[in-house]
């Protein structure tokens, strides 16, 4: 069965993968329409952005190399830019890459739109036209992000549930320390119960004791 499931996701990504390339399109940056590629992924912004990371350390790089995450802040114009990254297939050039993750549509919450921007420095954007070679392997690097940001979007869901577990876990184990501190309130009680019940024969007695020993002093009176 779980032979059965692995194959249904792999199948299921290679799937998406098959549909989903990425394409040139223009979008705007500092005032300029720039050249750019762009893809659609069904997964939220939130997974296309931990994507990126991911993506972006196994090419060597430290997107966080100045803080938590120093990258949300380090944002120009509404992208991402990380400076000096290297491509597998262009490791001797160093580059700069701009990301821009939205939502597709107010609609679907769970789809993004990702566009990417290269540069070798300057703001020299490549296109299809000035930078062939560079841009084939920009397009690799991006078409690989549907299975990987699908990859990861499943690690998340799994992460997400095996704390849901741990936490219903955290909440049974509480309820049975809960349970054994007041079985042994309950135990406290019954013995303070039964020994309230044991002092109040013995204070029945006790009154009991004392009107007889009233009674007998009046019937002295009488004679």
């Amino acid at each position: 069965m779980k032979k059965q499931y692995m194959l249904a996701i792999v199948l299921a990504i290679s799937i998406m993968s098959a549909r989903a390339q990425s394409s040139y399109t223009t979008i705007q940056y500092n005032d300029k329409m720039q050249p750019a590629l762009v893809l659609e992924l069904p997964n939220n912004t939130e997974d296309a952005e931990g994507t990126i990371l991911q993506k972006l350390k196994q090419t060597g790089y430290d997107p966080e190399t100045q803080g938590h995450l120093f990258w949300k802040k380090n944002k120009l114009d509404g992208f991402y830019v990380f400076n000096n990254v290297s491509l597998p297939s262009l490791s001797d050039l160093k580059l700069d890459m701009y990301f821009k993750v939205v939502q597709k549509n107010k609609r679907e919450k769970n789809s993004s739109t990702l566009y990417l921007l290269v540069s070798k420095g300057n703001e020299n954007f490549a296109s299809p036209d000035n930078d062939t070679m560079l841009w084939n392997s920009s397009v690799i690097f991006l078409n690989s992000f549907v299975e990987k940001t699908t990859a990861y979007s499943l690690e998340q869901d799994i992460s997400t549930q095996e704390n849901n577990i741990k936490e219903q876990q955290d909440k049974y184990i509480k309820l049975q320390n809960d349970e054994k501190d007041l079985a042994d309130k309950i135990r406290k009680y019954q013995e303070d119960l039964l020994k309230n019940q044991t002092a109040q024969k013995s204070q029945q007695q006790q009154i009991e004791n004392q009107k007889k020993i009233l009674e007998a002093l009046k019937l002295k009176r009488k004679g």
